[in-house]
């Protein structure tokens, strides 16, 4: 279990009444809130979401053994288009 310190923020009113509207709206505390935030900024690269969300759910349509680490989206567009039309034409999609 991960143990939790206190944090106090000076902050202007609205950003505070924004910040709990917010955490309400998502049914969450103003500190989860501040966290997920803080995880987000650090994690940009990385799409980390909350179980449960639909993000999450989409994310886990498609089974771990079928995910690519490296996908090359020009790589396999060139592919695509080859098959779709004559794969003797030349396709410059740069």
């Amino acid at each position: 279990m991960l143990l939790a310190k206190t944090l106090n923020l000076t902050i202007e009113e609205s950003f505070k009444d924004r910040a709990k509207r917010i955490a309400k709206k998502r049914g969450i505390s103003v500190s989860r809130l501040v966290e997920q935030a803080i995880v987000r900024e650090e994690d940009s690269e990385e799409i980390t979401p909350e179980p449960g969300s639909a993000v999450y759910k989409l994310m886990n349509l498609i089974p771990e053994s079928e995910k690519l680490d490296d996908y090359d989206y020009k790589k396999f567009k060139m592919e695509a288009l080859s098959e779709k039309y004559d794969s003797s034409m030349n396709f410059n999609c740069y």
